[in-house]
């Protein structure tokens, strides 16, 4: 039995909120199913990262009620032969480009089925070689709000592009990490993760920058003095790199892209 749609659709994309772009995505949605729920995950996404996107959608995704459609559009291929897709997983719809933007469902098991958008019909029409988001992903994502057979949309899909999460380099006392990206709250997301490395971090460690370090694992954002930076673990499992009351982004010296070592040291 095929899930009953639950006329939500959600949407990531790194579109920012100056211009007429996440407008028109909504417009272009609501023109097929004109009582669908549009609900914003973000639009926040740092430009063209797709490991980002990846990232989000697995954390947030299965919180909405089953059979909703989530539209993912980091799209830096957007007029090129990738592939626009429809994926079914865990009673969900999966809806943007095949780039690496559905990496993230992979990891946590499960089946995953795909499809190649090729029926035309369903599409806004002319098509942008520059806006597939408004043209393509957003009318396929209405028309699967009201129950659409993802079937009807064309072939079966058996290999999605996916990336591979960035691991650390690990040395014999030290731990070589990547800054990720920064939310918008200045913390630093890291790839680091707390499945791999939690119970390491439990043991005596330092992180230092320039006229700062951090030399102990915080449970939440509250502990420490204001201004003190701070490393923890956070909802979505990865260390991130945080000042209590403040922008660790803006006041550390690091950004996304940037290295830095996490050194063991002895235990006392």
């Amino acid at each position: 039995m095929r899930q009953k749609p639950s006329g939500i659709v959600t949407l990531i994309t790194d579109f920012g909120w100056a211009g007429e772009y996440v407008g028109a995505l909504k417009g272009a949605i609501l023109r097929v199913n004109p009582r669908c729920l549009i609900v914003d995950i973000t639009h926040q996404i740092d430009p063209q990262n797709i490991l980002q996107a990846s990232f989000v959608l697995r954390n947030s995704y299965s919180y909405y009620p089953p059979g909703t459609v989530h539209g993912v559009v980091v799209d830096p291929g957007v007029g090129t032969k990738r592939r626009a897709v429809v994926v079914e997983k865990d009673k969900y719809f999966f809806v943007g480009p095949d780039n690496g933007v559905f990496s993230g469902l992979f990891s946590a098991g499960g089946e995953i089925r795909a499809r190649k958008i090729a029926r035309k019909e369903y599409f806004l029409t002319p098509v942008s070689d520059t806006f597939h988001g408004r043209d393509v992903f957003a009318p396929v994502a209405g028309h699967l709000s009201l129950g659409l057979d993802p079937a009807k949309l064309g072939p079966k899909v058996k290999n999605l592009v996916r990336m591979d999460f960035p691991e650390p380099r690990r040395g014999k006392k030290h731990l070589t990490a990547r800054v990720l990206w920064a939310d918008s709250f200045g913390n630093l997301i890291t790839n680091v993760t707390r499945q791999e490395y939690a119970r390491k971090l439990e043991t005596r460690f330092q992180i230092q920058g320039q006229g700062w370090s951090i030399d102990r694992l915080s449970r939440n954002y509250g502990e420490g003095k204001p201004g003190q930076p701070m490393a923890l673990f956070g909802s979505g499992g990865l260390l991130e790199i945080s000042v209590n009351r403040g922008n660790a982004r803006n006041t550390l010296g690091l950004n996304p892209g940037n290295s830095f070592t996490i050194q063991w040291r002895e235990k006392r």
